[in-house]
């Protein structure tokens, strides 16, 4: 404004100077006032414009009353909010809602109970999801609040709630409390999202609640309650998928049957939140299922249970091939609800060949928290599992006709010594006692156990008569029998698998104090495998005859091995050869004392 003021000024200063050129001098006054005024105007406008900003007026966003929506399935999102009878109507006043801070099952549960005290004496909130595997739809999610007694009632009416696509309010007569007996108005709404189905529920004790309270705290809790019970939903499949895919690693590696039935049966357990559980695989006439690994069961229980195909649930399963949920009735006597158990799932162990076993689940819960979702991951595991032990029985029975095959060897190079006939299998029976007594894993003991038996599958190098001569020996033939574990470890090295044997069949002749053969190694650098052998192998030896001498008494080699304790051998080994030996000695062949 200012600006077109300067400008018009100085407009007509210059034609008013050229009009009147008889008065010049005040045109050209005119002119310069113009001007100034004009600078000043300019400076003004431009000095305003960079120091106050310009103010923004928000425009208010439209606000409109609206009723409380209802809560529902997707697919009847307008649905009113009603009780069994179809009540309905708007609240004169809407009741302070709190919401969670956070949405998860837990927070959103807390804070719809905290609302719902607006309505009535709300005690306990309830959400369920429609995928029960049970009698009913519904299953328990999480509760929060105080036990006002079972969830049979509101199971009930979750799974019609979820059928209707309405709400309910209803009341139970039943004891909530140790020493009164009163009213429980179970109010219930349907909630989705996507394809998650399931309900809430709010227990009130005492009066009736007001019906329009909780129609609006249900509305203004539709979205948190269908959000947090997806990602309930979603967390669980995620964990049970992990949890499974983990297993499936751990099954892939395993060749032992009873770790592999131990790993699947703390998965299903983790799977599913169960308490107690077995899996029974058929015995090796494959008449009857036997308790192959059990959690939570006494063990007289898993020593004589013994079950036919079709007696009883697991003996169901494992003829027909299907899974079974079992939910206990009120006053049903049974030998698993002695010991708490009152719900349970049985799944067969099966792969493409058949079935294998039967897998068992067990919770003190009723209504059981099974879903559709678990019996499928079960049924997953069970699979693996199958496979993994029939995968392990294959391998086993492929060992043991390598074992015999091997042992076949070492008796028909024993033939070739008479005065070492027998000598294997009990160097073989010792070794096997120490590696229990000192507790060695099943590889290493296995591994042992084979050592102990083509130890001296070398010695035939040394000639027959070297090996049963009663003269001294020669230096050349006492050079051959000193060089026997080098060749009998040379020959297990040819073999891939009998390469965790080769070590210690070359160290069994060394000393703890480092004086032996063949490596002259000392104390713990010998390995654990060589030393075990080395007793056993020494107290065989000792109580054996021998060409140039008669044998020892058992009394006599102990206190041998006791006095070269710390000097010939690990002093550990002798102390577990001691604990063995008085408890094995009358069944140990060749005993004489």
């Amino acid at each position: 404004m200012l600006m077109a003021i300067a400008v018009a000024l100085i407009v007509a200063a210059v034609v008013l100077g050229y009009a009147a050129v008889a008065y010049w001098s005040w045109a050209l006054v005119f002119a310069g006032i113009a001007f100034a005024l004009a600078a000043a105007a300019v400076f003004m406008f431009d000095r305003s414009r960079r120091e106050t900003p310009a103010k923004v007026v928000p425009t208010p966003l439209p606000v409109r009353e609206s009723r409380p929506a209802p809560v529902a399935t997707h697919e009847q999102s307008t649905a009113v909010f009603a009780t069994s009878t179809r009540e309905t109507s708007t609240p004169t006043v809407r009741p302070e809602v709190v919401m969670p801070e956070d949405i998860d099952v837990a927070s959103v549960s807390r804070a719809y109970l905290a609302s719902a005290s607006a309505a009535g004496r709300a005690v306990r909130a309830v959400i369920w999801r429609a995928d029960g595997a049970g009698d009913e739809a519904a299953v328990p999610v999480i509760q929060s609040g105080v036990d006002v007694g079972p969830l049979l009632a509101g199971r009930r009416l979750a799974t019609a709630v979820m059928e209707s696509g309405t709400a309910s309010l209803e009341s139970v007569t039943t004891g909530f409390d140790a020493d009164e007996r009163g009213t429980i108005w179970h109010y219930m709404v349907p909630v989705a999202l996507a394809n998650i189905q399931g309900a809430a529920a709010l227990d009130f004790t005492g009066d009736r609640p007001d019906l329009e309270s909780l129609n609006a705290i249900a509305a203004a809790f539709r979205l948190p309650l269908a959000a947090a019970l997806a990602i309930e939903v979603a967390s669980q499949e995620s964990d049970a998928a992990r949890t499974l895919l983990e297993t499936a690693r751990e099954l892939a590696r395993l060749l032992d049957p009873d770790a592999i039935v131990r790993t699947a049966l703390a998965s299903a357990l983790e799977i599913t939140g169960a308490t107690t559980g077995s899996i029974m695989l058929y015995d090796e006439t494959g008449a009857n299922l036997q308790i192959a690994a059990a959690v939570g069961l006494p063990d007289e229980v898993v020593e004589t249970t013994s079950v036919r195909p079709g007696n009883g649930i697991a003996g169901w399963v494992a003829l027909s091939g299907q899974p079974l949920v079992v939910e206990d009735l009120p006053g049903r006597e049974t030998p698993a609800r002695s010991r708490g158990i009152r719900s349970a799932a049985s799944i067969p162990v099966a792969d493409t060949d058949g079935v294998v076993g039967v897998l068992n689940v067990g919770s003190p819960e009723h209504p059981s928290r099974f879903t559709t979702s678990d019996l499928e991951t079960l049924g997953v595991l069970a699979h693996q599992t199958a496979v993994a032990v029939r995968n392990a029985r294959v391998v086993a029975s492929a060992s043991d006709l390598y074992f015999d095959t091997l042992k076949a060897l070492a008796l028909a190079i024993e033939m070739k010594d008479p005065y070492a006939h027998g000598g294997t299998d009990r160097v073989m029976e010792y070794t096997a006692g120490l590696a229990e007594e000192i507790g060695l894993p099943p590889d290493e003991r296995r591994a042992l156990e084979i050592a102990a038996m083509l130890h001296d599958i070398g010695m035939p190098s040394a000639g027959e008569s070297a090996l049963s001569s009663d003269r001294p020996l020669s230096t050349v033939e006492r050079g051959l029998i000193t060089m026997h574990p080098v060749i009998a470890a040379e020959i297990l090295d040819q073999a891939p698998a009998l390469r965790q044997v080769a070590p210690i069949v070359y160290h069994h002749h060394e000393r703890y104090d480092g004086s032996g053969y063949v490596g002259g190694l000392a104390g713990d650098a010998i390995p654990l495998g060589a030393r075990i052998l080395a007793v056993a192998d020494a107290f065989v030896a000792m109580t054996s005859p021998r060409p140039y001498r008669e044998a020892l008494a058992e009394s006599d080699a102990l206190e041998e091995l006791r006095n070269e304790s710390g000097t010939q051998f690990d002093p550990s080994v002798v102390d577990a050869f001691f604990a063995i030996h008085s408890s094995r000695s009358e069944q140990v062949p060749g005993h004489t004392s």
